[in-house]
């Protein structure tokens, strides 16, 4: 074993990174294990709303921080297996194995793919699902965003800014967006929706070219010419590496009881990564308090 730990957090999004500084305030020993981005989807946030300003980036930094501050140890590896052993639960790494009495699960979801002809083959070449990294590089070009969520309609806000013209590709008749993005992609003039549409290609050579588009009311096919596609289809929840004992739903969500324990003892599940979470920023943020004390009443009482 590498090293033991109170509670081991994997994810370091921000339920991960709100759950560890939680129990880091309790003079646990805590570590945090993250194997890609630090602040997981929220970095591509480039403005928050509601109760929380600026960036995902900083609110993430300031969290991350917060945690190392207070004795949390920062990992970065990526997760490959939770196990039980006799009196721990073993976290298997790309690099180590750690223990821990208990594991939470934050891993929560990655941004899923459209599956189509020419979206694996010009990944970095045109497509991408950060506006805020790669729009600059579309600077005057025309782009096609993909969904019709608050993230598309977010991600399409920021291209607009820079880019020539913005065409948001969505399969029903109306965005599921809320009100005010709606209304804040209305106020650009260079934004335009085809509903009842969707992306069935993408075509280029060396960098992406276009966008093949077929309607849903009619069945036509027509190229639509753009520099970059930008996908915001929803999300996929990262569980992947839990062993088959930690129950899932149709999606692949951990399934959890009240107290956010999953069917594997002393392995929690939290954020999007558990069956029935909503969603939103304050959601994560709420789900890391609850796992935190969960495990802080199983491991005080234990």
């Amino acid at each position: 074993m590498s090293a033991r730990y109170d509670a081991i957090v994997v994810g370091s999004g921000m339920t991960g990174l709100t759950a560890s500084r939680e129990l880091a305030q309790q003079g646990l020993a805590v570590a945090n294990i993250e194997g890609g981005v630090l602040g997981g989807l929220i970095t591509n946030v480039n403005e928050l709303e509601g109760e929380y300003h600026g960036s995902g980036a900083d609110l993430a930094a300031t969290l991350m921080t917060q945690a190392a501050e207070l004795g949390c140890a920062m990992l970065s590896e990526t997760v490959t297996a939770v196990r039980r052993q006799a009196t721990d639960l073993a976290v298997a790494t790309d690099s180590a194995e750690h223990a821990a009495r208990c594991v939470i699960v934050a891993t929560g979801a990655k941004l899923k793919r459209l599956g189509v002809p020419g979206e694996a083959e010009f990944e970095y070449k045109g497509v991408s699902q950060c506006a805020g990294c790669d729009g600059p590089l579309f600077r005057g070009e025309d782009v096609v965003v993909v969904g019709g969520g608050d993230s598309a309609l977010q991600e399409a806000r920021v291209l607009a800014s820079s880019c020539a013209n913005v065409r948001i590709v969505h399969h029903a008749a109306q965005l599921s967006a809320r009100s005010s993005w709606q209304e804040a992609i209305r106020s650009c003039s260079n934004i335009r929706v085809l509903p009842m549409s969707e992306v069935t290609a993408i075509e280029g050579a060396e960098v992406v070219k276009a966008v093949r588009v077929r309607s849903l009311s009619d069945g036509s096919v027509r190229a639509l010419a753009c520099a970059g596609v930008f996908v915001y289809v929803g999300l996929s929840p990262s569980t992947g590496f839990l062993p088959r004992e930690v129950a899932r739903d149709a999606s692949g969500a951990a399934q959890a009881n009240d107290a956010l324990e999953t069917s594997l003892a002393n392995v929690f599940v939290a954020g999007a990564a558990r069956a029935g979470f909503v969603g939103t920023l304050s959601d994560a943020v709420r789900d890391g308090r609850i796992v935190a004390a969960a495990v802080l009443q199983r491991l005080r009482g234990a």
